[in-house]
């Protein structure tokens, strides 16, 4: 607005004295860098995504992860969009919504390891109220202009899968699974089903 370069005030915020309010700034204006379209979007979600894993606390990390998503979520180099071909293409939109989705839902699986065991209970009231932010992820990934029923089978599933499996968290597990349920078309899930059956 004031003739600054979107690059020097992308990089003036990564100054800012406490990590987290440094985080949030960086996301939204990362987002606004990828809007000027004065860098690839890749590249700034690619960088976005890694600083934000500086935050490890279960619940502050899960917040940040979610703001995140929110704040990209129409910036991405999905097919069709206005930041595809120098920007990035699906495999960039879908590395981006997928680590943050890994990243969210190993925060939101350690939420049950935070505090003293009497209040377990407690927690795990907590865990199921959070899921949603993690469950977002998948939604978004649903709703790429990309996501095919071939890149679906190929790519999405079977790293969906592994993850869901190496977390070894019921809960996780239990959620993770019928949420992707729902969020995929049938036609996905009838096309890919004995890859579903056997993970």
């Amino acid at each position: 607005r004031h003739k600054r370069k979107m690059v020097d005030l992308y990089e003036s915020v990564q100054h800012a004295g406490n990590i987290l309010p440094r985080l949030y700034l960086l996301a939204t204006v990362g987002s606004a860098y990828i809007k000027s379209k004065e860098a690839p979007a890749k590249d700034i979600l690619k960088d976005v995504s890694e600083l934000c894993k500086g935050v490890q606390h279960p619940l502050r990390g899960l917040f940040l992860r979610y703001y995140l998503s929110q704040m990209m979520k129409d910036k991405l180099p999905d097919t069709g969009s206005g930041y595809e071909g120098d920007g990035g293409d699906i495999d960039d939109a879908f590395d981006f919504i997928f680590g943050n989705f890994d990243e969210s839902n190993r925060l939101w699986v350690r939420i049950q390891h935070q505090g003293p065991q009497k209040d377990k209970t407690r927690r795990e009231k907590e865990r199921h109220d959070l899921r949603v932010l993690v469950g977002a992820n998948l939604v978004r990934l649903s709703q790429l202009e990309g996501m095919t029923v071939e890149y679906y089978s190929t790519t999405a599933l079977p790293k969906i899968l592994n993850h869901i499996v190496s977390v070894k968290d019921t809960m996780s597990q239990q959620y993770l699974f019928e949420s992707m349920i729902q969020v995929f078309p049938d036609e996905f899930h009838i096309k890919t089903l004995e890859q579903l059956l056997t993970a």
